[in-house]
């Protein structure tokens, strides 16, 4: 899954939040946390199979390379390591 700006909120309404480190638009920020996620400021977080993202400025940093790399990898996404870009 790939979640940008405050398309985070569905991960916390979905209960899908808990356990990742996700990053988006800042106002999100106690939600996730409230929810038990990890919010932190960067550009792109790869966490528990979902790419997160703050902004649309943060597209072509990173974000669409993270999305069709975790996407390509299909199933196996879930069990690598979290990564966050710089």
């Amino acid at each position: 899954m790939a979640a940008i700006c405050h398309s985070p909120w569905m991960l916390v309404e979905a209960g899908a939040a808990k356990g990742c480190t996700i990053t988006s638009w800042p106002s999100l920020k106690t939600d996730i946390q409230n929810a038990g996620g990890t919010w932190v400021d960067k550009e792109v977080v790869v966490s528990n199979g979902v790419v997160t993202s703050r902004n649309p400025d943060d597209i072509p940093a990173v974000f669409n390379r993270e999305m069709f790399e975790l996407f390509s990898e299909g199933a196996n996404a879930s069990g690598k390591t979290d990564r966050q870009a710089a």
